[in-house]
């Protein structure tokens, strides 16, 4: 960190001080932990961590947002190790709800457990995966072990089946998951099996469409479209079945909020 960073930092949080209504301050603090965590990410700086740390003790109103804010940027720095993996575990015992813990624990999990099969660390990629049983909400759980599974797929298939087939025992038995979050788990795990040339790819795109048709919110409705429209395209190539391809033509019609519509045209 420059001199010249650590003054700025001083600036704004003797400005943030200055501020007499709690609420105001609290979300100034927030706000210069969402700046510290970005420049951790530009700088690959641990110093801006260190700093965000310090600021976060200050946030009164929601304080877990700002450890979730922390934890995204030590995820998305380059530095990965068994000590960075530890401390980034520790700062989520500050987090004071299941959904932050939650979010949080994924995002470790996710990129020290993408890190350990990449660089072939098997110390953090077990401990990423033993990790993964920690998290308390459901959807996430089953994200993690999906998101890994996809990371695994071109280099095990075997642990990637395994890692994929828990994601799936744990979305089927899981209760009041909402349909629009059903219908993107279920492109994501049609994807990987369509990766794992397992057939029961076209099995989970049919739920997701036959969900999608619920759906009444116009906006709720386009995103996961797409998002069916983008799977049926992936799995359309990938076993040159020409009449997924022809589906997809189909599902952009019911795309009608025009920033998805957009980004449907590009795809087909």
């Amino acid at each position: 960190m420059q001199v010249e960073d650590l003054n700025k930092i001083k600036e704004i949080i003797a400005s943030a001080a200055s501020i007499t209504d709690l609420a105001e301050r609290s979300i100034k603090y927030r706000n210069i932990v969402g700046i510290l965590s970005q420049n951790a990410i530009r700088s690959n700086d641990p110093l801006f961590i260190e700093e965000g740390m310090k600021i976060a003790g200050m946030v009164t109103d929601d304080p877990s947002k700002a450890y979730v804010e922390i934890i995204r940027a030590i995820a998305k720095m380059n530095r990965k190790d068994k000590k960075t993996f530890d401390e980034t575990i520790k700062i989520t015992e500050k987090i004071d709800n299941d959904l932050d813990l939650s979010v949080a624990l994924y995002e470790i999990i996710f990129a020290f457990g993408k890190y350990g099969i990449d660089k072939k660390d098997e110390m953090i990629y077990s401990d990423s995966l033993d990790l993964t049983q920690t998290i308390p909400m459901n959807t996430y759980r089953a994200m993690a072990y999906r998101n890994l599974s996809k990371i695994m797929a071109e280099i095990d298939p075997i642990k990637s089946l395994e890692l994929l087939d828990i994601s799936i025992q744990i979305l089927e038995k899981s209760e009041g998951i909402k349909t629009i979050y059903q219908i993107p788990a279920n492109c994501d795990t049609s994807a990987v099996l369509a990766k794992l040339n397992d057939n029961r790819s076209y099995g989970f795109l049919r739920k997701a469409r036959e969900m999608a048709d619920d759906i009444q919110d116009d906006f709720e409705k386009s995103a996961v479209l797409l998002k069916i429209l983008e799977t049926d395209i992936e799995i359309g190539k990938k076993f040159n079945d020409e009449k997924l391809l022809d589906e997809a033509a189909v599902i952009s019609k019911g795309i009608t909020r025009e920033y998805y519509k957009t980004i449907a045209k590009k795809c087909i």
